[in-house]
Parts: structure tokens; C-alpha cells; sequence
């Protein structure tokens, strides 16, 4: 596999995995109580399991072709996607604690793919 291929496939597995984080997070505060049904019934806990479930299959597909112990710490860059989604959905703010933290993962994602 490629490297823009490879690069690819990173950025659809750490940004779905985000995403489907995102879509989970709307279907519990959507909801009045947590039940089965209630999750049953959710159209954003569907499209969240969706989302989960193409990040774990482009991650599988990219554990097969790349080395675990570079490709498993590169997906912590879906740390940094739930970051700056939670800052521009839900308003949270983005501290300097949480600016070290992803400096630090982006630099640490940028070391291992040397």
C-alpha cells in the first residue's frame, strides 16, 4: 500500500472514529432516560454505530498493510478531531492544557511516521 493510500485510510479511521464519538454524544443527550429502547429508536445512535464501525474497518484494513506499533499510535490523532469537534459542536473550551496535549500528539503522530 501506498503512503497516500495509507494516509488516507489514517485520516477516514481517526476522523469516522470522531465522528461516530460525536453522533453517540447527540443520541445521549437526546435522550430522557438510557434505556434499550430509547437507544433502539435513535437515529443519531445509528449513525454513530455507523461511524464506529468504518473507523474499526479501515483500521483493520491498515493494521493489515503498516507495522501495529506505528499504525496504533497514529490513531491517537482521533483525540485530536474529538478536540475540535467538541469545541465547534458543543462549545467546550479549548484550554491550554488540551493545546499542549495535541501539540504533543501531532508532534508525537509526526516522529513515528519518520
Amino acid at each position: 500500500m501506498n503512503w497516500f493510500i495509507g494516509f488516507f485510510l489514517l485520516l477516514t479511521t481517526t476522523l469516522t472514529g470522531s465522528i461516530g464519538a460525536l453522533y453517540l454524544k447527540k443520541a445521549m443527550n437526546q435522550m430522557s432516560e438510557l434505556s434499550v429502547a430509547n437507544v433502539l429508536r435513535s437515529g443519531a445512535a445509528y449513525l454513530g454505530l455507523f461511524f464506529y464501525m468504518l473507523s474499526a474497518v479501515t483500521n483493520i484494513i491498515l493494521l493489515d498493510a503498516f507495522e501495529y506499533s506505528v499504525v496504533f499510535p497514529m490513531t491517537s490523532l482521533s483525540y485530536v478531531w474529538t478536540a475540535m469537534i467538541s469545541v465547534f459542536v458543543f462549545r467546550e473550551q479549548l484550554t491550554r492544557n488540551k493545546l499542549i496535549a495535541i501539540t504533543l500528539i501531532i508532534i508525537g503522530v509526526f516522529v513515528l511516521s519518520q
